[in-house]
């Protein structure tokens, strides 16, 4: 694997925020606008970190600080990344993270729509344990509340 991962720069804001909009789709209208998710990658209560390839930004995973340390975004750009382990990787990259952050966190928490089998997978086989279920009042889609402990 040949990534860099580091907490987002200013320089990386943009490109972050086109790639998380591409992957939520149409959510990403009804949901979310721009500005709203670039407030939601970078801040004093958040913590983002990128990971590179050649300078070319290929993934990124965001957490909430507030409460509860809670991965909000886990993006990989592309199937040769995600092949090669990315999705893992920033994952236990956030966890070391937080651990070194906020020592006293006990746990990481994240939700994701029931219907993303893949995402639910890779969350499973990286610790974390299905915790219950919603039903989005927005979408009225199902939704997973998982957690990790740390």
């Amino acid at each position: 694997m040949s990534f860099s991962v580091a907490p987002i720069q200013k320089g990386d804001v943009d490109s972050c925020v086109e790639m998380i909009a591409s992957t939520l789709g149409d959510l990403s209208k009804s949901y979310y606008d721009k500005n709203v998710l670039k407030n939601m990658i970078q801040g004093d209560q958040v913590l983002t970190l990128v990971a590179k390839r050649e300078k070319k930004i290929v993934g990124l995973i965001n957490t909430s600080l507030l409460g509860f340390p809670r991965i909000m975004f886990l993006t990989v750009a592309d199937k040769r990344s995600a092949q090669e382990g990315l999705g893992s990787m920033l994952i236990d990259r956030i966890v070391e993270t937080i651990k070194k952050k906020l020592p006293n966190s006990k746990k990481i928490l994240h939700q994701e729509f029931a219907d993303s089998c893949g995402a639910i997978g890779l969350f499973s086989i990286n610790g974390f344990k299905i915790i219950g279920f919603i039903k989005d009042p927005v979408t009225s889609r199902d939704v997973v509340f998982m957690e990790r402990a740390i």
